[in-house]
């Protein structure tokens, strides 16, 4: 009996300690030895391991009562958030940490049709005395558990980019007040120039209207007194003389006529950088400057052998503009195409395109080059500079038309190919009719 008594004994496994997690769960002696605990330990594990990776991610994560507003329990990053630990906030009402004006709404946050809200806000831990508000990206989804109502927020830091929004903001600020004054400075240099070219201009046009006056008499005192009286002596060296100062003085009066041109070109557009040009608008019909502009170029396709067609479509609106500046306008355009026309025609038509009147002027001439189409609009800028046999102009002609037709409220363009031809093309706002 004893040694049978022994052997049973020793058969019986030593009995197992229970944990103080597995009694706070109801474990005891007994049950840790039943074929589901193995599992349920693994499962406790695997939570306490979610946990700990809850609680090493760098967002804060909190569970609330989405009926009471009350923190059920919180893991993540919320004490380095708040700089409180979790066992300060669990308890505490959600809109506690809230700046206060989102605070007044909070009870909408938990009561919404959405399921989810996002936004940006402040959190700030109540009890914690001088510690400054963090900004944040808040995410709310509501949902239910065990028939209670709960909300899950997740809350991320973003006070670095706080921080690089407001440095952006403070860079772009200074920047703009560069900008400001860099275009101030420029506007400043820009009515400098306007005003000296202005001033020199005036002072250039007396003494050379003295020149070319004076000019234009000794050449017709020469021509029609002195030369024939010279031409009765036999002298051929005198005669050569006489011929190279005809030329000469030709060359001085053509000359200070083109000059007379460009100093009266450079005043056009100083006044009309200064906006000291005064326009006169009135409703016209754009048949009549082109008509009256043909009037008064006419000579001008006659001594070049050249022909203008004038292709003016009927019933044409009204414009608002200043008769004189469009004119100057069309006075160029022709002046330009007849430049660079040796034979052929050139066409002016008018057209109504959308809500506005369409004017061209297109030429049979040498075309102009692609990359030449937007500079020949500049200052000084001519589409013949590369000729060998460049037509004679102030490269102000095309820059003043710029200056009128955008007065006027149009553009102008050109389009071109070498060899082709050229068109010069302009709109103006159309008048609606009463």
């Amino acid at each position: 009996m004893s040694s049978s008594g022994s052997s049973k004994q020793a058969a019986d496994p030593e009995p197992v300690q229970a944990t103080e997690r597995e009694k706070l769960i109801g474990l005891g002696k007994r049950s840790i030895s039943k074929s589901y605990y193995p599992e349920l330990k693994s499962r406790l594990d695997e939570l306490e391991h979610f946990r700990a990776l809850l609680d090493r991610v760098n967002d804060a994560i909190f569970v609330v009562d989405a009926d009471s507003g009350v923190i059920l329990d919180i893991s993540g990053a919320a004490d380095a958030l708040l700089g409180c630990g979790p066992e300060q906030l669990r308890g505490m009402s959600f809109k506690d940490v809230l700046p206060p004006h989102i605070r007044r709404h909070a009870h909408n946050l938990f009561h919404n049709e959405t399921k989810t809200v996002r936004l940006e806000t402040e959190f700030a831990c109540p009890t914690c005395q001088g510690q400054p508000p963090v900004p944040v990206d808040l995410t709310l989804s509501l949902v239910s558990f065990q028939d209670k109502r709960q909300a899950i927020i997740v809350a991320r830091d973003i006070s670095e980019r706080k921080r690089s929004e407001r440095a952006l903001k403070r860079s772009h600020e200074q920047l703009e007040i560069r900008v400001r004054e860099r275009t101030k400075e420029l506007d400043q240099a820009n009515r400098a120039k306007s005003e000296f070219l202005s001033t020199v201009s005036h002072e250039l046009r007396t003494p050379l209207t003295a020149v070319l006056g004076f000019a234009k008499v000794t050449r017709k005192k020469l021509i029609g007194s002195i030369f024939p009286a010279l031409a009765r002596i036999a002298d051929k060296d005198l005669k050569k003389e006489m011929e190279v100062v005809r030329k000469n003085l030709e060359i001085i009066a053509g000359e200070g006529q083109r000059l007379t041109s460009l100093i009266n070109d450079v005043l056009d557009l100083a006044k009309m950088e200064a906006n000291r040009v005064e326009y006169v608008m009135a409703p016209i019909h754009p048949e009549e400057f082109i008509n009256k502009t043909v009037e008064v170029t006419s000579s001008l396709f006659d001594d070049n052998d050249l022909t203008l067609k004038l292709n003016i479509e009927s019933h044409l609106p009204k414009v608002r503009g200043d008769m004189d500046r469009l004119m100057q306008v069309m006075v160029n355009l022709f002046s330009n195409a007849v430049k660079f026309t040796s034979q052929g025609e050139i066409t002016c038509t008018a057209r109504t395109v959308d809500d506005t009147v369409r004017i061209s002027v297109a030429d049979t001439g040498v075309g102009i080059q692609t990359e030449l189409l937007e500079s020949i609009f500049e200052e000084f800028t001519q589409a013949g500079e590369h000729l060998s046999n460049r037509p004679a102009g102030t490269g102000l002609g095309l820059t003043i038309c710029k200056h009128i037709v955008h007065e006027h409220g149009g553009h102008i363009w050109a389009e071109s190919h070498p060899g082709e031809g050229s068109k010069f093309i302009f709109t103006l706002p159309g008048l609606k009719a009463a």
